[in-house]
């Protein structure tokens, strides 16, 4: 689907017309093939960079070409779509000489919410401030996922060691993984939007300049946070595997203990089971409570040594 939107006082409005030309921005959401065709003879977009944008697993960068520059973003998924899990997904931004074209799989944000978080919020009327706002709003979509992680990971680090620890560590399993895919595309979104002042087609002044500098910055801020996140995560999956393996080396010791205790009455009586005289041989009954003493005698004092080294 394709969706056409112009500025006017500074905001950006939808188009009623079906004519590309006359839209600022032209957001491409799951285009068909018709679509991309239509794209690639207006505007001289390479097929194979559209191709691109729409794959789930293309990493961020900086296309210069003679008719428009490309800068691809990894940006993060909506709720809705994706539930608690941390998941991105690619979104290309071309900008032409008067016009920014967008490619994305999916509609993770309208064009209401470009502005909508910010205080001030900033006049839209040439292709460069859009530009900004679509940066800047892939920006905030990851900060919003990674601003709470903190009291999240507070909160498995409270549980990991404690009795609760299997209902917790799925999650905690999920979080590290969505932690090592958003940092990776942040890393990879501060490569290229580092490259900017490479591009042709796009005209910065001074003061957008600054802006882009502060995008930059703002992007480096949450790579090094989620990198933190990520250690952290890291260090309470090993207390979790050594909780675990504690467990099991204090399960195997206590069974070991208890098949050791066993073993010495079962020794006795097989001893006692062979052909070798039995002391009280001539009274049975008293033979058999003989055997059936020592082996408890031998039981008792074995539990006793265990309990005073600690072992039970």
């Amino acid at each position: 689907m394709i969706r056409l939107y112009c500025a006017e006082g500074g905001e950006l409005r939808t188009v009623d017309s079906p004519r590309l030309k006359d839209a600022l921005w032209i957001d491409a959401v799951a285009p068909t093939p018709e679509e991309v065709e239509v794209l690639h003879k207006e505007f001289d977009i390479d097929l194979q960079d559209v191709a691109d944008c729409l794959d789930p697993n293309e990493r961020s960068r900086v296309e210069i070409e003679e008719t428009y520059d490309l800068l691809v973003l990894r940006s993060i998924l909506s709720e809705e779509r994706n539930g608690d899990r941390i998941q991105t997904m690619p979104i290309g931004i071309f900008v032409t000489k008067g016009k920014i074209i967008t490619v994305r799989i999916g509609s993770s944000f309208t064009y209401q919410e470009l502005t909508s978080e910010l205080k001030h919020k900033p006049r839209i009327d040439v292709k460069e401030d859009l530009f900004l706002s679509l940066v800047r709003k892939v920006n905030k979509d990851i900060e919003k996922k990674v601003r709470p992680l903190e009291r999240t990971i507070a909160s498995i680090q409270e549980k990991i060691l404690t009795a609760k620890r299997g209902e917790v560590a799925p999650s905690a399993f999920a979080l590290s993984n969505g932690l090592i895919l958003l940092n990776t595309a942040l890393l990879s979104n501060l490569n290229a939007i580092s490259m900017l002042p490479r591009a042709k087609h796009l005209h910065l002044t001074k003061e957008k300049l600054d802006i882009a500098e502060d995008l930059e910055n703002d992007v480096a801020q949450l790579y090094e946070m989620t990198t933190i996140y990520r250690e952290i995560m890291s260090n309470v999956l090993n207390a979790y595997e050594s909780t675990l393996a504690n467990s099991l080396s204090t399960v195997m010791k206590t069974l070991t203990t208890i098949s050791l205790i066993l073993i010495l009455p079962m020794m006795i009586a097989g001893w006692f089971s062979m052909n070798v005289a039995l002391p009280f041989d001539k009274d049975a009954y008293w033979s058999f409570w003989m055997v059936v003493g020592v082996s408890v005698a031998a039981v008792a004092g074995l539990w006793a040594f265990f309990r005073l080294k600690g072992i039970l």
